[in-house]
């Protein structure tokens, strides 16, 4: 299990970010074993995620880190 914390610009609610993390998600069939919002700070959303392979992870990283 690969555990990540990616943070967002605060220009959309936490809802709407997980709305389009989960989308991404799904078009790519990647099933994370949690994504979960952590904090709002200075304006950004931190969210925490993990997944079962670190290819998978990565790949969330590099689209919403």
């Amino acid at each position: 299990m690969v555990t990540v914390i990616v943070a967002r610009e605060g220009n959309l609610s936490v809802g709407d970010h997980l709305a389009e993390m989960q989308e991404w998600l799904f078009h790519r069939e990647i099933k994370p074993l949690e994504l979960l919002p952590l904090r709002v700070i200075n304006f950004r959303v931190e969210f925490r995620a993990s997944f079962a392979t670190a290819g998978h992870a990565q790949l969330f990283v590099d689209r919403f880190g």
